[in-house]
């Protein structure tokens, strides 16, 4: 990343990165819900106000108490923003990529 802010601005299209946005949820199922609606909130506020960033995903691993949200966003920092707005200073951000999805061997050369 350029360390650039692109807050107030849309990423233009492929400017954006993923991320990945984790937290232990030792709490009850309903917390881990409140907690993800938190952060999913804080992300359409800021995405309302201009900010580039985007909500994909969330995830429960509920063997594990971890909630994964998944969000795309022009910079890290836009990221951090909404963590901290959804008051989740624990939660780590972490930039992620998918990885490629080559088709199946059975649907290659088929007409």
């Amino acid at each position: 990343m350029d360390g650039t802010r692109r807050t107030g601005r849309s990423a233009p299209p492929g400017d954006a990165d993923l991320f990945l946005v984790e937290f232990c949820a030792t709490w009850a199922a309903d917390d881990a819900a409140q907690v993800h609606h938190a952060l999913r909130y804080a992300v359409r506020r800021l995405a309302a106000a201009g900010t580039a960033i985007r909500w994909c995903s969330g995830l429960l691993v509920p063997a594990e108490h971890r909630v994964l949200c998944l969000v795309e966003a022009g910079s890290r920092d836009d990221v951090v923003l909404a963590r901290d707005t959804a008051a989740l200073p624990n939660a780590s951000v972490h930039r992620v990529r998918p990885l490629p999805d080559p088709p199946s061997p059975r649907h290659r050369g088929r007409s």
